[in-house]
């Protein structure tokens, strides 16, 4: 069967999919995406993916596309078509500024707009929720940088950072600030565990608004679990009992070590085990 994918207003086989080689996606890396994952054939979060990526469409000035009111829709019929409406899938949701005129690249378009929904890795998401291992990376974020706050095509220093991460046989990098604050990881957010309580470092570190960081501090608020955003150092890693990382792909994974510090598993699986259930609850 061959799977569809949709580009502005037309489905179509994923191997005669194509954009314009004039996208200023493609060339300049203007646009944004949403990782989406699902549950049952229902996408998880939509409504807070669409409205981060609206968010970041006005940051950057990028008009909405005229389809994107009707990606909800969309969605549920790439996910029927692609028969990924029983087991997990993944929605990929993309916008660039859109073609650029010939000899004026500063011109563009109408924006492009891209949906497509896959099989979702499940084997590779069960390593990283058995445990994953991560370390700091050598550089520093700039956490005025304004772009940090959208979920931009432009996303080559993240996997350059996966890419390091990989090199020196770890899972995971987390980047820090030019003040030494933790930020996130490549792909993922940070938690911290001291005790019963949350720690994860405030976005004016300079990181994304995670859609499931966010999902993760408004449960732990319903639960009446203590959660604090505040500023984390590499100091504080010896003070706290454990660490997990969350991604809308993965959901929670434990953190066992990062840069050398090793955290026990065991000490923090039922504050771990509270909140996958309320993930279990919402998914299901």
């Amino acid at each position: 069967m061959k799977k569809l994918i949709y580009i502005d207003g037309s489905f179509m086989p994923e191997n005669r999919a194509a954009i314009s080689p004039l996208d200023a996606g493609f060339l300049f890396g203007e646009g944004l995406f949403e990782t989406i994952r699902t549950y049952h054939g229902q996408p998880f979060l939509l409504d807070d993916h669409l409205a981060r990526l609206r968010q970041g469409l006005q940051k950057l000035a990028i008009p909405e596309p005229q389809n994107l009111q009707q990606s909800p829709a969309i969605t549920s019929e790439l996910l029927v078509a692609n028969r990924l409406t029983q087991e997990p899938g993944v929605i990929k949701l993309i916008v660039s500024r859109g073609n650029t005129e010939i000899g004026n690249p500063d011109k563009t378009l109408a924006p492009t707009l891209v949906i497509r929904a896959t099989k979702l890795d499940l084997e590779s998401i069960r390593r990283r929720q058995q445990g994953m291992r991560a370390l700091l990376l050598p550089w520093c974020r700039d956490r005025q940088n304004p772009l940090l706050a959208v979920k931009s095509l432009g996303y080559l220093e993240n996997r350059y950072g996966l890419n390091e991460a990989h090199r020196k046989g770890f899972d995971e990098g987390i980047f820090i600030n030019q003040e030494g604050e933790l930020c996130e990881g490549s792909f993922s957010n940070l938690f911290l565990i001291r005790g019963e309580s949350l720690l994860t470092p405030p976005l004016t570190a300079g990181l994304l608004p995670g859609i499931t960081r966010a999902f993760i501090l408004n449960t732990a608020k319903q639960l009446h679990i203590d959660c604090q955003e505040t500023p984390l150092y590499e100091r504080d890693l010896k003070k706290c009992d454990g660490a997990f990382l969350t991604s809308s792909l993965m959901e929670m994974a434990p953190l066992i070590e990062l840069s050398g510090h090793k955290f026990n598993p065991d000490k923090t699986s039922k504050l771990l085990n509270t909140l996958q259930e309320a993930f279990r609850k919402k998914t299901t």
